[in-house]
């Protein structure tokens, strides 16, 4: 048996505009280890729908550890309010198309190659060769 999440009215709200402007997507999926509400595979877009219990300092520390780790796997997060869904929807839909036609099927930021070595690989580079010199001193 396996386990449905249950889609929020705002939620159900956006992915049935999103299919109205024929723009694929997947509903409550798992990606690093978060369950995501709306997913642009494509892209690698995470639309993320808050209620009202995202409110609590509790739950944002979680949605601030959830964007952090899913930006730092490549993924790009937006996050919506219950309220903005319902009260425009016009005008989250045209974020979400904004976002798009800049992102032109992007690779994942975290899957590009970056030039040269990274600072952490620089100061490790420098431990190594601190470690050298003191063992050849012995």
């Amino acid at each position: 048996m396996r386990f449905e999440p249950s889609k929020t009215g705002a939620q159900k709200l956006l992915a049935e505009k999103l299919r109205a402007e024929e723009i694929a997507f997947l509903e409550n999926q798992w990606l690093e280890g978060w369950e995501v509400d709306i997913f642009l595979p494509q892209y690698y877009l995470v639309i993320e729908i808050d209620g009202f219990y995202h409110l609590t300092t509790k739950q944002q520390e979680k949605d601030r550890a959830k964007a952090q780790r899913l930006e730092a796997a490549g993924y790009h997060v937006l996050r919506f309010t219950n309220s903005q869904i319902y009260q425009d929807c016009k005008g989250c839909l045209q974020v979400i198309k904004a976002v798009l036609n800049n992102q032109e099927r992007q690779i994942k930021r975290g899957a590009q190659v970056e030039a040269g070595p990274t600072p952490w690989q620089e100061k490790l580079a420098v431990l190594q060769r601190k470690l050298k010199a003191m063992e050849e001193k012995k």
